[in-house]
């Protein structure tokens, strides 16, 4: 009897720690997501900031074709913004609903998956908007003095030539720059890199979601 007995209270005693685990556990998870929810809240306003951006930029386009432009230089520096406006716009909206969809109710795992795939989506959409600026000022310019009309390219041809001479220096820096920050006993210099390519708040929010999943294991 003795024996079942210390068998029993050593079963109620595994059951009451469990059930302790499982409540630290949980209250740890619920804690965390909402520091992971407030963390990607600048990233959404981010994107709704560039969802207004993008549509400002078309209506500045829009303004172009009022004028009715006739010079082709014109006419590809007018598509150009235009297509940049519409694609603020595409990338926000992407980026917005993949936020949506994070179920912060599921496993943590797939937390993470939809997680990268919002991460991924960020990166392209840094680079195709962010990165092109480097030569995307050009044709902005352009639309600009067209509204006045002026054709900037008949009048200073040398000045797009040169900003686009400055726009590949600019770029092939920034690719230098990466590919060094990659190199090792640059870790500094890389996460100040990653930090710029990928965004603070998404680092975080993956940084957090690892914790839940690390202290998930140790509970086990």
């Amino acid at each position: 009897m003795e024996l079942d007995e210390v068998k029993t209270a050593w079963e109620t005693l595994n059951q009451q720690l469990k059930r302790g685990n499982d409540l630290n556990l949980a209250l740890y998870t619920n804690q965390k997501l909402a520091t992971t929810r407030s963390t990607l809240r600048p990233l959404v306003w981010g994107q709704v900031l560039q969802l207004g951006m993008g549509i400002l930029v078309i209506l500045f386009a829009a303004t172009l074709w009022t004028t009715r432009p006739g010079a082709l230089p014109v006419l590809l520096a007018g598509a150009i913004v235009h297509l940049y406006g519409i694609a603020c716009i595409v990338g926000a909206g992407v980026l917005l609903n993949g936020i949506r969809n994070l179920d912060f109710s599921g496993s943590v795992l797939e937390m993470q998956g939809l997680l990268a795939r919002v991460r991924r989506t960020y990166v392209v959409s840094g680079i195709l908007l962010g990165l092109t600026w480097w030569f995307l000022w050009i044709p902005f310019l352009m639309v600009l003095f067209a509204l006045v009309r002026v054709n900037l390219y008949s009048h200073a041809p040398s000045l797009i030539w040169l900003g686009m001479g400055i726009g590949v220096a600019g770029l092939a820096g920034m690719l230098w720059l990466y590919a060094y920050s990659r190199k090792p006993g640059n870790d500094r210099l890389r996460r100040f890199v990653d930090q710029a390519v990928i965004g603070r708040s998404l680092l975080r929010a993956q940084s957090q979601l690892e914790e839940i999943r690390q202290f998930a294991q140790e509970a086990a």
